[in-house]
């Protein structure tokens, strides 16, 4: 399975990003989208950090379990085991990798906990992105997806908080997570199994 896989590349990966030459060339990625900023730019890049904290995390957490013991669908239980999945992860990817986080001297936002790999911001938001597309299954979904994720990635850099290389782990990590959520889902659902049956008239 294809997600299995990737965590071994994010596990990898990780440990790889510290090491000296790495981390120097993660510092000089993240100083050419630092000496950007701009009044705009750090706006949206406030209300990203905002809108998909810690805090925010664990209240889309809550109304998705609550959503999905209301309309008792297989989707909705998939959506909230995504976010579940992808964001806790994340977490468990910080623990282990434990990569310190970029000097404080670029960080606009001061002390935000000393682990930096791979950013849970990131993680969480990539998860919400897919998490809505399993639910509202339309193009345009995966259009504002894309967006708000990138966003996000450049964020993080843009304030000072994550390396380039953070982001980008987080992305493959929710990838990761989401492919073995859905596969099993897929799997284990009475309604698919019944579409990959033939039909017979008798």
């Amino acid at each position: 399975m294809a997600g299995l896989p990737l965590l071994v590349l994010v596990t990898v990966l990780g440990f790889t990003a510290e090491t000296p030459g790495w981390t120097s060339a993660d510092l000089a990625v993240g100083q050419v989208v630092q000496d950007g900023r701009n009044p705009v730019l750090t706006a949206v890049a406030l209300l990203l950090n905002l809108g998909f904290g810690t805090e925010a995390g664990v209240v889309i957490s809550v109304c998705l379990a609550l959503f999905a013991l209301v309309v008792r669908t297989p989707e909705a239980v998939r959506a909230l085991l995504v976010v579940l999945a992808g964001w806790g992860a994340g977490a468990v990817f910080k623990v282990l990798v434990h990569r310190p986080r970029p000097p404080g001297s670029g960080s606009m936002l001061g002390l935000t906990g000393e682990t930096s790999f791979p950013s849970g911001h990131v993680c969480l938001t990539a998860a919400v992105a897919v998490a809505v597309w399993v639910l509202v299954r339309r193009g345009w979904v995966i259009a504002v997806g894309v967006v708000l994720v990138a966003g996000q990635m450049f964020a993080r850099v843009y304030l000072g908080v994550h390396y380039p290389t953070d982001v980008l782990a987080s992305i493959i990590v929710v990838a990761a997570t989401s492919i073995l959520v859905l596969a099993g889902g897929a799997h284990h659902d009475p309604r698919a199994s019944r579409r990959a049956l033939p039909s017979y008239s008798g």
